[in-house]
């Protein structure tokens, strides 16, 4: 937009001013053409995004002697009643705290991940759970993780 700037009226000349001189300037840019354009590539961009969800076909190499990765995690649940029938599930089936380490050693067997998920019921004690974590670290393993559930109603950091 051009600029307009006052023009001064000097007293010892004769000779009076206009008032007003129009001057045009390079500081300023126009930024309705690119605001313009920047909206018409933005509709663009979201109306062709959705027509790009195929992705690339890879062709994956082949290795003869790999192994499968099993990625499924080992999930050790202590219940309420642990303390009266000292049993645990681990992956769904109950088993007796003696042979727990036994079975963990055999769940463990060909896997990459040597960790355990334990969950407990909410009226297991802390003693029921640290026997039950003992017995994981004699199956071999490494790191035993807790399954918590964040409180209800509550806004978790």
């Amino acid at each position: 937009m051009p600029k307009v700037e006052q023009v001064s009226h000097n007293s010892g000349r004769g000779r009076r001013g206009r008032g007003q001189r129009v001057s045009s300037s390079l500081a300023e840019i126009n930024v309705v053409p690119l605001v313009d354009v920047m909206l018409v590539l933005l509709i663009i961009f979201m109306v062709s995004a959705p027509m790009m969800q195929q992705g690339f076909t890879v062709s994956l190499p082949e290795a003869r002697r790999a192994q499968a990765v099993n990625a499924e995690p080992i999930y050790v649940e202590v219940p309420a009643t642990f303390m009266r029938d000292r049993n645990v599930r681990l992956d769904g089936q109950r088993v007796r705290l003696e042979f727990l380490a036994e079975r963990v050693k055999q769940a463990l067997v060909g896997r990459t991940s040597q960790d355990v998920y334990v969950g407990g019921d909410g009226q297991a004690t802390l003693q029921a759970v640290i026997d039950v974590v003992e017995q994981l670290k004699l199956g071999g393993v490494r790191n035993a993780a807790f399954v918590v559930s964040p409180p209800s109603g509550r806004r978790t950091p």
